[in-house]
């Protein structure tokens, strides 16, 4: 399965791996409250540790 973290501008924030769908909703969700986010694939080149990051937020 693919996997897509979300980068949003307003909070500098990075979301957990998400599936396409998940992915997808929370970016139309962020666009409808004006937020610009980025949509990024996540692999094994691009690795977040995500318990040493304070930006990295669950949604």
């Amino acid at each position: 399965m693919n996997r897509y973290v979300i980068i949003r501008s307003d909070t500098k924030s990075i979301s957990p791996p998400l599936s396409e769908k998940e992915a997808i909703k929370k970016l139309k969700e962020y666009d409808m409250q004006g937020i610009t986010s980025y949509l990024v694939y996540s692999n094994k080149y691009l690795d977040f540790d995500y318990i040493n990051k304070s930006n990295i937020y669950e949604g």
